[in-house]
């Protein structure tokens, strides 16, 4: 199927368009670009690619932002970029590989390789481009290779085993590029049954061989003796890790410990992997000490980052109004605002009436905590056992509002639309019962505020979400209807679970089939919202969950698979790191773009290990594909 996100994918665009519609993170881009190894940890979607991908000079000279001059000044390294390769997705894990393993993972480190080759003569001639000699603040990377390119690649010629002599990038290049085909000869046919060993491989061609660092090294070896700057620095940047095979993914995190002063290692992976972290041994990298961890995710265990997602979503989102309203410089922007409407529910001092929001008659939190009060037998006990006055709340300060209502106004606006039962008063004066809301996509979802916490800073879900919007507000010239928003983002959403559906969950026990990662969604999502939305009113209901130690090692790789699609976040310490790879004893919570599926809370929320929702809660596979009908009509149960 169709990935809901790929609108925009840094992966398939080339850095100068990155760079132009780059939104800086200052924190994170400085980090990455100290003298040191870098490791890049975030879900799909979260700029990864982007980040790694504006350290390309090609991107740097197309940056035009006022503070290029300071970013660029940052490092002196060059960078060499190494996409993702999804070459071998054909030949991994065909029945006719079982039995050709050892050539396999010989063949795939190989094609790295190639890989990294490719990228170096990129990086050799962006350069050497004279163009880049005469632009400010880039002038520093500039190579002359005026005479001096076919003395490297006749060097190249031996190191990299090409077979004959090169004078040209371009011949280099050729030779490669025929070494390649034969690689894939062997592909082919590994990949109709035949059997090859390793040793007849390497006994035909040598150059298959070739480890991926050991080529970049071998490259700066002897383009820093040709140029005489022996001294120079170099970056190789590697994407995508999280796709490659494990052993690849081992042997490129120990190389974090690298033989090469000159070369720096940049690795941009997701926050789950099923590497060996601890088989890697006692001189296994670590983080402070061989590389720096970069958490790309705006999570700590306090969700004290959450507004600076907020600021970041923000200002992509005006990005995004600028390109889609063609708007010229002195044109009067239309601000995201205006776009999306306030939402019913704002961030605490972030509307301009919040002060008033508490008084009577007509404060909006007033009439909200009025409203469930006289509707739910669970919040009213609960006010008279807190002496919450609604009356004098706006009277009081602001600390005392803090402790007493802001802090609930998530769980009040979700009660009033989903509660147990809603009490009214008939005209005779007798009380009725209303049923909750089963609408998935309550008011309280929509509008800016909301929609912005929705996008948690992350760029794709971001633009996946925003541009439909704002290109409906530039067809209609005024502020997108809730209704609207509403039918927009159920799409979205929708498309972005029918994704997830794929992903499937082993049971542990053997019983149950079909199952997928939205059958343990749902059952994690329905206990929190009976928590949330049950009988008795719960001033800190359970929304994250820790992976304890009985929960089974199926369901752990499943909701690791979901960590790095951006189901599930993991909060890491207040410093932003946390340990890759397992996520044994890790804390999440929901993405908050999948709150309005179970009726959540858009916040934090208390704690409740995994293994007691799966106790109370049975697992139940789907017995048919999932439509958008199913999701955003679904009863809570």
């Amino acid at each position: 199927m169709n990935d809901p996100f790929e609108s925009y994918n840094a992966r398939f665009v080339d850095p100068q368009t990155v760079a132009q519609t780059f939104i800086l993170r200052d924190r994170e881009f400085t980090s990455l670009c100290e003298q040191t190894n870098s490791l890049l940890i975030g879900p799909r979607g979260s700029g990864k690619t982007t980040l790694l991908k504006m350290l390309k000079v090609g991107a740097q000279i197309a940056w035009k932002n006022r503070t290029q001059a300071n970013s660029l000044r940052r490092f002196n390294f060059c960078p060499i970029y190494v996409g993702a390769e999804r070459q071998l997705d054909i030949v991994v894990g065909h029945p006719a590989t079982l039995k050709n393993r050892s050539s396999i993972g010989l063949l795939s480190k190989a094609l790295l390789s190639f890989r990294v080759k490719f990228a170096c003569l990129d990086t050799a001639q962006e350069i050497s481009n004279s163009k880049l000699r005469d632009i400010e603040n880039m002038s520093h990377q500039f190579v002359e290779l005026t005479g001096k390119e076919a003395s490297i690649c006749r060097s190249l010629s031996l190191v990299w085993d090409l077979g004959e002599e090169t004078l040209s990038f371009l011949e280099v290049r050729l030779r490669l590029y025929w070494q390649l085909s034969e690689m894939n000869r062997y592909l082919a046919r590994i990949k109709y049954g035949s059997e090859i060993s390793p040793e007849e491989i390497m006994k035909e061609a040598q150059y298959l061989s070739h480890d991926p660092v050991g080529s970049c090294e071998s490259f700066i070896s002897i383009f820093n003796t040709v140029i005489d700057q022996t001294a120079k620095s170099w970056a190789l940047c590697v994407d995508e890790v999280e796709i490659m095979p494990d052993d690849l993914q081992n042997y490129l995190f120990a190389c974090f410990r690298s033989r090469e002063q000159r070369l720096l290692l940049k690795l941009a992976t997701s926050p789950y992997s099923k590497i060996d972290w601890q088989g890697l041994g006692t001189d296994r990298p670590t983080a402070g000490s061989d590389y720096t961890a970069i958490n790309l995710g705006f999570t700590t265990k306090h969700d004290s980052k959450r507004n600076d997602a907020r600021r970041f979503s923000s200002q992509l989102l005006e990005a995004l109004i600028q390109h889609e309203g063609r708007l010229k410089k002195g044109d009067k922007r239309p601000r995201g605002t205006q776009v999306l409407g306030r939402s019913p529910i704002t961030e605490a001092n972030t509307s301009p009436d919040q002060r008033d929001a508490y008084k009577p008659e007509n404060g909006i939190h007033y009439l909200r905590f009025k409203a469930l009060i006289e509707r739910d037998i669970g919040f009213r006990q609960f006010a008279r056992d807190r002496h919450i006055d609604i009356e004098k709340l706006h009277s009081g300060s602001e600390n005392k509002r803090a402790s007493q209502a802001r802090k609930y106004i998530w769980q009040v606006a979700c009660r009033l639309e989903y509660g147990p039962t809603n009490q009214f008063v008939r005209p005779d004066r007798t009380i009725g019962d209303r049923p909750p809301s089963r609408k998935a996509f309550a008011d309280i979802y929509l509008g800016y505020d909301s929609l912005l916490t929705m996008c948690e800073g992350n760029p794709r879900i971001t633009i996946s979400l925003m541009r439909p919007l704002v290109r409906r507000f530039f067809g209609t010239s005024r502020s997108i209807p809730l209704e609207d928003q509403s039918s927009l983002v159920e799409e979205t959403v929708a498309k972005f679970v029918s994704l997830l559906s794929t992903i499937r969950v082993a049971d542990p026990n053997g019983q149950l089939q079909d199952m997928s990662l939205v059958d343990l969604m749902d059952t994690i999502g329905k206990y929190f919202s009976g928590e949330v939305n049950g009988p008795e009113f719960r001033p800190e209901p359970p929304l994250t969950f820790k992976i304890d130690k009985t929960v089974p090692n199926e369901f752990v790789e499943a909701l690791g698979a979901a960590i790095n699609q951006g189901a599930f976040i993991m909060l890491s310490d207040e410093s932003g790191l946390f340990d890759h790879g397992s996520i044994k004893d890790a804390r999440l919570r929901f993405s908050y773009l999948l709150c309005p599926l179970y009726h959540l809370p858009l916040t934090l929320g208390s704690q409740v290990n995994l293994s007691t929702i799966l106790k109370s809660k049975r697992l139940r596979p789907s017995r048919r594909p999932l439509t958008q009908d199913d999701l955003f009509n679904r009863q809570q149960t």
